[in-house]
């Protein structure tokens, strides 16, 4: 899981990669993120 403390961080890095991808960067990295 994630920690807590680090949560937010981990947010604005998911923001981050969502801002800066392709559409499908963008699902590779939700599917890797949710390990489907």
């Amino acid at each position: 899981g994630i920690d807590k403390k680090n949560f937010h961080l981990f947010i604005k890095e998911c923001e981050f990669r969502f801002n800066y991808g392709t559409p499908s960067q963008k699902l590779k990295t939700l599917r890797k993120w949710c390990e489907i």
